[in-house]
């Protein structure tokens, strides 16, 4: 299976929000979180590091008016 665990940093540290992702999606400004069940969540961000030998992916928090 290829599914990822998603990690959003923010201030300086990393916390999972997601498991068991399967599709990361841009929207705009944002990436949309699909899991293997269905499950989607939106995140205002841009991907850092995707790993996948450890299924992996860390995004970066943005705020309104940062690039």
């Amino acid at each position: 299976m290829c599914e990822a665990t998603v990690y959003v940093k923010s201030d300086g540290q990393e916390r999972e929000i997601m498991r068991d992702v399967t599709r990361v999606e841009p929207e705009g400004d944002n990436l949309v979180l699909s899991s293997l069940l269905g499950e989607q969540k939106l995140v205002r961000g841009r991907i850092v590091r995707l790993d996948f030998l450890k299924h992996t992916v860390l995004i970066e928090e943005t705020r309104e008016g940062n690039r």
